[in-house]
């Protein structure tokens, strides 16, 4: 089996080298730290699974699925690499796409390489990867008791820091995440998320009312929830500048 890796951590890099080399029988035929030199390498190979991390420094290991997909006559089998914070993941977990979740162990390698043997359409491992590829909407993945659940970001109305978790505050539940505050904000900045405190994010589009109180703050209510939240100081005021009142 011919396997070309692209990763970008050396650590993790290496690690997947040599659990491939453990579990036998694999051609490692190349090696790529970044999406320009992973498209370049590529090109004269006989690839037949591709081990993809998400974060390059130079783009997203989707975007090289989806030029690999298009451009190559016989396309490879395409297994992601990713951390748990990548929210990639989530999307990916939701259409049963393959992946590795970091740090992953020889037999997780080898179960995600059985899955690919065992798939009889090859289409249908690179349609599921190319449907995700051109999709924007974002899953997050959250605990509640002993499962996990994939929220939208509409599903949220806040978010709210609290000590080593986050606690994600939908209609009807409370969720624990071990995402910190300040990723869920780079993940949901364009989803009309903002952070009034910093132990909140709030879903500016759950919003029912924001009432001023003291110290310039706002007191803010929610559609079809009880909860109040109050903002910091500062919070109400880049608030203010963002919605320009």
């Amino acid at each position: 089996m011919n396997v070309f890796i692209v990763e970008d951590e050396p650590i993790a890099r290496e690690r997947l080298i040599r659990l491939l080399k453990e579990i036998g029988n694999i051609n490692i035929v190349g090696v790529a730290d970044s999406k320009e030199k992973a498209l370049s390498e590529m090109k004269d190979k006989e690839i037949d699974v591709l081990f993809l991390d998400i974060k390059l420094p130079d783009g997203t290991g989707l975007e090289i699925a989806k030029e690999v997909i298009e451009s190559m006559d016989n396309p490879p089998y395409i297994i992601f690499a990713t951390a748990y914070g990548d929210f990639a993941l989530d999307a990916f977990k939701a259409n049963a796409i393959d992946y590795l979740l970091k740090p992953f162990t020889k037999e997780d390698v080898e179960k995600a390489l059985e899955k690919i043997k065992n798939i009889e359409n090859k289409s249908f491992n690179l349609a599921k990867i190319a449907t995700i590829t051109t999709n924007t909407e974002i899953l997050i993945p959250v605990k509640h008791l002993s499962k996990i659940v994939l929220l939208k970001p509409d599903d949220i109305y806040y978010i709210k820091a609290e000590l080593s978790e986050t606690v994600i505050r939908t209609k009807d539940k409370e969720y624990i995440s071990n995402r910190k505050l300040y990723e869920f904000e780079d993940i949901l900045k364009y989803k009309g998320f903002f952070r009034v405190h910093k132990s909140y994010l709030v879903n500016l589009t759950k919003i029912k009312e924001m009432k001023s109180v003291e110290q310039s703050k706002f007191l803010i209510t929610f559609q079809d929830i009880p909860d109040t939240l109050k903002t910091s100081r500062d919070g109400a005021k880049y608030l203010r500048d963002y919605l320009n009142i």
